[in-house]
C-alpha cells in the first residue's frame, strides 16, 4: 500500500491564489511562486514508488506546471473553513495519508517521509509553522478520531494551540514534525527570496 501525499492548493490560476500575498508582489509572481513549490513537491517524490501524490484543490481545472501537466488523482474541496475542508478529505480516504501546502518552499522528502513514521504509532502527526499554524496534517486512521477542528482560531497565534488541546481532549495521540516556513504575506516571501 502506497503511502498517500495529498496536496492542497487552488488551482493556480492567475488572480485567484494567495490573495494576500498577491495585493504585495503581484499575480504574475504569486502564481510563480505556487507553480515552483508544486513542481518540487512533484520532484521529491519523482521515483518514489510508495509514495502516491494527488492534489486537493478547488477549482478541479487541469493545469500546466513547468514540466508536467497533472491530470489525474484531483479531488475537489469542499467546506467552508480549513477544518472542515480537511476532514471531508478524511471522510474519503480510508487509508493513512498526510495532506500538506502549497506555499511551504522548503518541504524535503525527510519531513514527508518522517511524518509517516509518526504515524505508525500515533492517530495524527502535525508539522508547525513559525507562524503557530501547521503546514502538514496526517491521520493514521488506524482507530477512531474524533473531530479536532471545533472552535479553532484560524489565521492567529492560536491555530496550532487550539488544534493541539482538541486533540489531546478527544483521547487521540499526536506527534510534531519538523517546523517550517509557510509564505502567507510580504515579510515571509522575501525572507524566503533572499535566501535563494
Amino acid at each position: 500500500m502506497k503511502n498517500k501525499i495529498f496536496l492542497m492548493t487552488k488551482t493556480p490560476i492567475h488572480g485567484l491564489i494567495k490573495k494576500r500575498l498577491s495585493a504585495d508582489i503581484g499575480n504574475c509572481a504569486s502564481k510563480r511562486f505556487t507553480l515552483l513549490n508544486i513542481e518540487n513537491v512533484k520532484k521529491i517524490l519523482n521515483n518514489k514508488k510508495k509514495f502516491q501524490l494527488s492534489f486537493y484543490t478547488t477549482p478541479t481545472k487541469k493545469f500546466r506546471s513547468y514540466s508536467y501537466s497533472y491530470k489525474r488523482r484531483v479531488f475537489l474541496q469542499k467546506g467552508s473553513n480549513l477544518g472542515e475542508r480537511i476532514w471531508y478529505l478524511k471522510s474519503l480516504i480510508k487509508e493513512k495519508f498526510i495532506l500538506i501546502g502549497s506555499d511551504i518552499p522548503d518541504i524535503n522528502f525527510k519531513d514527508l517521509y518522517h511524518a509517516f513514521e509518526i504515524l505508525k504509532t500515533k492517530d495524527i502527526v502535525i508539522g508547525p509553522t513559525f507562524d503557530k499554524g501547521f503546514w502538514l496534517i496526517g491521520f493514521s486512521n488506524k482507530k477512531p478520531i474524533m473531530y479536532p477542528f471545533k472552535d479553532i482560531r484560524w489565521s492567529s497565534n492560536y491555530t496550532l494551540e487550539d488544534l493541539t488541546k482538541n486533540i489531546k481532549k478527544n483521547g487521540n495521540s499526536i506527534n510534531f514534525c519538523k517546523k517550517l516556513r509557510d509564505i502567507d504575506i510580504i515579510d515571509d516571501y522575501c525572507d524566503y527570496i533572499n535566501k535563494v
